[in-house]
């Protein structure tokens, strides 16, 4: 199952995973948990990135892989990159890297290190 994709049945909203469960050892955490630009994208979208990886980061490799032609393999790849970086920009990395300073979790060196 793929819970980035899952929206609230009253309000249509994404839903955030906030529990986390071992069934070997009855362990439970709670919490409220990122997900990386990844785990955001569809099952489909996950397959496209992964054939491309596969493929070397070349479109040719990748379109022979799909069975489509090279402008239609690039144009998926062009709205996969859109959706990453939507992504990428709804949840800058500064601010929590800033936030997780402020709040003493970080030095001001492992801060720079991630800016």
């Amino acid at each position: 199952m793929n819970i980035s994709n899952i929206k609230c049945p009253s309000c249509g909203r994404s839903m955030i995973p906030v529990k986390l469960h071992c069934s070997t050892c009855d362990l439970s955490v709670e919490g409220h948990f990122e997900t990386d630009a990844l785990t955001g994208l569809s099952n489909a979208d996950q397959a496209l990135a992964i054939a491309f990886i596969r493929s070397f980061g070349s479109i040719k490799k990748l379109q022979e892989a799909l069975g489509v032609s090279y402008p239609t393999a690039r144009s998926r790849l062009e709205k996969l990159v859109e959706k990453l970086n939507s992504g990428m920009q709804m949840n800058p990395p500064q601010s929590s890297t800033i936030k997780r300073l402020e709040n003493g979790e970080i030095t001001v060196s492992e801060a720079l290190e991630v800016l």
